[in-house]
C-alpha cells in the first residue's frame, strides 16, 4: 500500500492493539510554559484561559502509561519502547517523561488491562476499548476530560477528532461529559464498492451496473461467456465470512437498503437490528437466485479470504464487493498474473431507481482515558496534539518520526497517543485530483505528493505502482468514497456503545443463528421464508432485550 495506508490502515491496526498509552499515579507535577501550576488533575480548570497546546513544561513531569507491542515491531540498536524518537520528542519538546508502567505482547494487552481495571490500579493514561471504558466509568476510576480537552486541544486536534461526523465523540460521551478521547479513524473507508474487471465488461458488451439487476446480468455474462478463458467462471465472489469487507454480501444488501450487523432507525424512529428487517429477506432472496443460477461458487461456505483471493487472482471471478484497500490486496496479484486485468471500482448498485447508500464503519475502536486524580490530565491532550502535529501540521509530515533508513522499522508504532485524520485518505484523493488538474503538486501535503508521484510513475510505464493508481488515481477506489461523501450516500451505525449486558450473554448464540440461517438460505439449503423463523427466534433468544438496551443507550445520549 501507499504510505498513507501504511500510516493509516496498518498503523491503525497496530495502535488498536499496540500503540496504546496508559499510565499510573507517580507523576511529578510540572508547569506548562505560560500556564499556572496544576495542583490536582481532578481539579477542573473551568474558569482558566486556553493553554498552549504544545507548550513545554518548565519542570519536566512524569506520566505513566502501559503499552502492548506487536511481534513485528523492531527497534534500532540501543533503542526500545522506552527509548525511541517519539519518547525523546515527548521529553525534549513537551517536557513529558513518559514511563511505560508495563509492556506486554499485543495479544495479551486486553487481558492485562482488564486485570488492572479489576484491581483498581491503572496507569495515568489508559488506552481501552469501549467495554473497558464502560467499566472504568462505572467504577469511577477516570476523570471527565471535557474542560481539559477544550483548554488544551490544538485547533488541529479539534478539527481531526470532529472530522468523523461526531462518531468518536458519541462513543465516549456519557451524560454530556467527554470521558475519554477517541483515537479517531476513517468512517468512510469502511464503505463498500463493487470491483469489476473492466476488460471483461468490454468483452461481454456490458456497461457498469446501475442496478442490482445489472449486477446479475454482468454475473450471468461472465459465467456464460467466460471472458477470462477459464473452463469455469463464477459471477460474484463470496466467502464463508459473509460480512467480510472483501467478498461479502454487505454491498449487495445495502442496495436493498438492508444493513446487516448494524443498528438503524426504524419507521418508529427507534433503533432496530438491520439483519432482522424485511429488506434483508429481499437481499437473501436475490442471493439465493444467483446461487441457483450458478453465479456463486457452491463451495463458498468453506472459503476463507485466501481462497477467495485465489479465485479472483487466477481469473475465475471478475466481480466482488469490497473496499478501498483491495487496490493493494489482492488485486495486484491479479494484474501480475494477467496484465489485461483492469479492475475498476464502482459505487454499489441499487435495487430500485434511487442511489444506494453504503454503511460506513464505526470509526474509533480505541479510546484514551485519564486516571481519576492524576496530576496532569492535560498531558494526554498535549501528547495527542504532538502526534497530530507531526502527522498533519502546517509543515507537513515530520519524516523524522515516520521514516528510517532501516525500512524494517515502523517508527509510527512507537507513538503512544495517536489518532488518524478520518478524512486522510479521501483528502489524498482530492489533493491528487487537484495536482492533476494543475499539473503540479506544489503546496500540497507530503502524502498527496507521494501518491501523485507514484501514480505518475505508473502512467509513465512503471507497473510497480499499479495499486497506487487503482487506489488514489482519477478513477480509483477513493473516487468512489469521494462520490459517497459528496452525494451524502453514507449510513452510520446507530449504536456506538459498549456491548450491552444481554449482548455479552447472548451475542454468540445469536450470531451463530444468523450466520447459519443466512448461509443456508443463500445455498438454497433452506427456503427464503426461514428468514421469518430466524427473526422470531432471534427476538425470543435475547434480541428483544438487546433492542431495548440499545435504545436505552441511545436515549441516554
Amino acid at each position: 500500500m501507499k504510505r498513507s495506508i501504511l500510516y493509516g490502515t496498518l498503523a491503525f491496526m497496530l495502535f488498536l492493539t499496540a500503540c496504546s498509552s496508559n499510565g499510573n499515579n507517580n507523576n511529578t507535577a510540572g508547569t506548562p510554559s505560560g500556564s499556572a501550576p496544576q495542583t490536582s488533575a481532578a481539579a477542573s480548570p473551568s474558569a482558566e484561559p486556553a493553554k498552549d497546546p504544545l507548550g513545554k513544561y518548565e519542570t519536566p513531569i512524569e506520566v505513566t502509561t502501559a503499552r502492548s507491542l506487536g511481534s513485528t515491531v523492531q527497534f534500532a540498536e540501543g533503542e526500545s519502547l522506552d527509548n525511541n524518537v517519539w519518547y525523546r520528542g515527548y521529553k525534549d519538546d513537551l517536557g513529558i517523561i513518559l514511563k511505560n508502567e508495563w509492556t506486554v505482547p499485543d495479544a495479551q494487552y486486553g487481558q492485562k488491562m482488564n486485570v488492572s481495571i479489576a484491581s483498581g490500579s491503572i496507569p495515568d493514561i489508559v488506552a481501552v476499548d469501549l467495554t473497558q471504558l464502560q467499566k472504568l466509568i462505572e467504577s469511577d476510576m477516570i476523570m471527565d476530560m471535557t474542560e481539559v480537552y477544550e483548554q488544551y486541544a490544538s485547533e488541529l486536534t479539534k478539527q481531526t477528532l470532529s472530522s468523523d461526523g461526531g462518531v468518536g465523540w458519541t462513543a465516549v460521551t456519557f451524560g454530556g461529559k467527554k470521558m475519554a478521547l477517541p483515537s479517531t479513524a476513517s468512517v468512510i473507508d469502511g464503505t463498500q464498492m463493487i470491483w469489476i474487471r473492466e476488460d471483461w465488461l468490454k468483452k461481454v458488451g456490458l456497461s457498469a451496473p446501475k442496478t442490482i439487476d445489472d449486477v446479475l446480468k454482468i454475473a450471468e455474462a461472465f459465467v456464460k461467456q467466460k471472458p477470462g478463458g477459464q473452463d469455469k467462471t463464477y459471477g460474484l465472489a463470496l466467502g464463508k465470512d459473509i460480512y467480510s469487507g472483501y467478498g461479502g454480501i454487505g454491498g449487495l444488501a445495502y442496495g436493498f437498503k438492508a444493513y446487516p450487523k448494524a443498528w438503524v432507525k426504524g419507521a418508529d424512529g427507534k433503533l432496530a437490528y438491520g439483519s432482522t428487517q424485511p429488506v434483508m429477506k429481499q437481499a437473501l432472496a436475490k442471493l439465493q437466485d444467483m446461487f441457483k443460477a450458478g453465479l456463486i461458487d457452491p463451495e463458498f461456505g468453506v472459503y476463507d479470504a485466501n481462497k477467495v483471493n485465489e479465485l479472483i487472482t487466477s481469473g475465475k471471478i471478475g466481480m466482488f464487493y469490497g473496499q478501498h484497500w483491495n487496490a493493494f490486496w489482492p488485486l495486484p496479484d491479479s494484474f501480475k498474473n494477467d496484465k489485461n486485468a483492469n479492475w475498476v471500482p464502482y459505487p454499489i448498485a441499487s435495487a430500485d431507481s434511487s442511489p444506494a447508500s453504503s454503511l460506513a464503519s464505526n470509526g474509533a475502536l480505541l479510546f484514551y482515558a485519564v486516571k481519576k486524580g492524576a496530576k496532569n490530565p492535560e498531558a494526554l491532550v498535549k501528547l495527542l496534539n504532538y502526534s497530530l502535529e507531526k502527522q498533519y501540521g502546517a509543515n507537513g509530515r515530520d519524516k523524522r518520526f515516520f521514516n528510517s533508513e532501516n525500512t524494517s522499522l515502523n517508527l509510527y508504532a512507537y507513538d503512544a497517543v495517536t489518532a488518524q485524520d478520518p478524512l486522510q485518505n479521501i483528502n489524498i484523493y482530492r489533493g491528487v485530483k487537484k495536482a492533476f488538474e494543475a499539473k503540479s503538486d506544489e503546496g500540497l501535503s507530503f502524502d498527496v505528493k507521494d501518491n501523485y508521484g507514484s501514480i505518475n510513475k505508473y502512467l509513465a510505464g512503471d507497473n510497480t505502482f499499479w495499486a497506487s493508481y487503482k487506489w488514489a488515481g482519477p478513477d480509483g477506489a477513493l473516487s468512489v468514497e469521494d462520490y459517497y461523501d459528496q452525494q451524502k450516500l453514507i449510513v452510520l451505525n446507530g449504536f456506538l456503545g459498549a456491548p450491552t449486558a444481554t449482548m455479552l450473554k447472548k451475542s454468540s448464540t445469536l450470531d451463530t443463528l444468523e450466520l447459519e440461517t443466512f448461509t443456508k438460505i443463500i445455498l438454497n439449503a433452506a427456503p427464503v421464508d426461514s428468514f421469518d423463523t430466524f427473526v422470531d427466534n432471534w427476538k425470543k433468544l435475547g434480541g428483544d432485550e438487546i433492542t431495548k438496551e440499545v435504545n436505552d443507550w441511545a436515549a441516554a445520549k
